[in-house]
């Protein structure tokens, strides 16, 4: 028979394997534990690694893409020419003496162009409209030529001349320091003792004009602001059309001219410029206002039987659609004998002046002298 004593020890020998059991049993279910977390957050990190991978993928594929149908000559030679401005026959020079671009042919043996191509032959025009020769740049990369473009017309970009003259330059130092302190009465007063103080041709060319200039170089280049140039530019406005309605008068038995801007063009201060000079020169005007449709232009020529029609252009935007229209304009308008174009961007369109005898004005010192020819002439 067992002892009390060796009974105590043999029911704590039991508690303490009982109490082992547990905790064994307790750090397996703790570690179990552990390890479904582990397996979770793991897997989630792998979810997100394979997404994340998924998705790099996915952008260098798109990348890839879109770098593949930039490269792929898939564009016709007219497609070209509405895009870059360049006329056909000029495109094929440049690619056949210089090598500019790399045509590719399709099934019926039509030339196709890439996107990368219509860019080069873009910069290109810029790069010779800044005096560049073809045959000393077709050959550079895309990167070269447009680094050379940008620092051609970074160095053009100041396109005003400050007047020198004793009261004309008094006047002009005197509208700006109105424009910096955002005065439009001051320069309401400035711009009408301009009027009073100088001629016409000396009023527009020597002073309206250079200042409008200024405006929008000093405003592209930060020095006005964007509000500064629309005050300044409402007072300019209100000046030139005060002074066109001055000089306005019958003149039934005088030449007619209508004077308007095709679709995508806006109002620009030097369309009222050239419509003062027409006035000042004799001309019966009819100002039919921008962006009006060709074939309305057409119909108000014939209306008034218009000898003369000028087209004011300052989008460099659609050359291909405007020299449509515009030579549906020469074909069509009843007694007109002649177009000019003026603005900013008619000397893009210097192949019409020779295929169809269409006058371009760049100034109006040349719009002033073109017209008083005219008028000699129909007179």
């Amino acid at each position: 028979m067992l002892s009390t004593s060796c009974l105590r020890q043999y029911l704590n020998n039991i508690d303490m394997s009982t109490l082992n059991m547990n905790k064994n049993y307790t750090n397996k279910i703790n570690n179990d534990i552990v390890c479904k977390k582990l397996d979770i957050t793991l897997t989630n990190h792998m979810e997100n690694i394979i997404i994340s991978n998924n998705g790099n993928d996915q952008s260098h594929i798109d990348s890839k893409m879109k770098e593949d149908l930039s490269a792929k000559p898939r564009h016709l030679i007219q497609v070209v020419n509405r895009r870059t401005g360049l006329s056909s026959d000029v495109i094929r020079v440049w690619e056949k003496r210089y090598q500019a671009v790399i045509s590719h042919r399709n099934d019926t043996n039509r030339r196709l162009y890439s996107d990368k191509d219509i860019d080069k032959l873009t910069l290109l025009k810029r790069a010779i409209a800044a005096g560049r020769r073809i045959g000393d740049i077709a050959a550079l990369s895309y990167d070269d030529l447009f680094e050379l473009v940008m620092g051609d017309e970074s160095s053009a970009s100041i396109g005003y001349k400050r007047p020198s003259t004793g009261t004309i330059m008094e006047l002009f130092d005197e509208s700006v320091s109105c424009i910096k302190e955002m005065n439009s009465w001051k320069l309401d007063n400035v711009l009408s003792n301009a009027v009073a103080l100088l001629s016409t041709n000396d009023l527009l060319i020597e002073f309206i004009k250079p200042l409008s200039n200024y405006i929008q170089d000093e405003c592209s280049r930060g020095t006005i602001r964007y509000s500064q140039e629309k005050m300044s530019k409402l007072c300019i406005r209100t000046c030139l059309n005060n002074l066109y309605l001055k000089l306005r008068s019958s003149k039934e038995d005088c030449p007619r001219l209508v004077i308007a801007s095709l679709l995508s063009e806006h109002e620009h201060l030097d369309t009222i410029m050239h419509m003062i000079v027409a006035q000042n020169v004799g001309w019966d005007l009819t100002y039919i206002g921008n962006g009006v449709p060709h074939d309305e232009i057409t119909y108000t020529a014939s209306s008034v039987n218009a000898q003369l029609v000028v087209l004011a252009i300052n989008n460099p935007r659609d050359i291909a659609r405007k020299i449509y229209e515009i030579k549906h304009i020469r074909k069509h308008a009843k007694k007109t004998e002649d177009i000019i174009l003026i603005g900013s961007q008619c000397g893009e369109y210097k192949q019409l002046s020779n295929d169809f005898n269409i006058n371009i004005s760049a100034d109006l010192t040349s719009f002033r002298l073109t017209l008083e020819r005219l008028y000699s002439l129909i007179r």
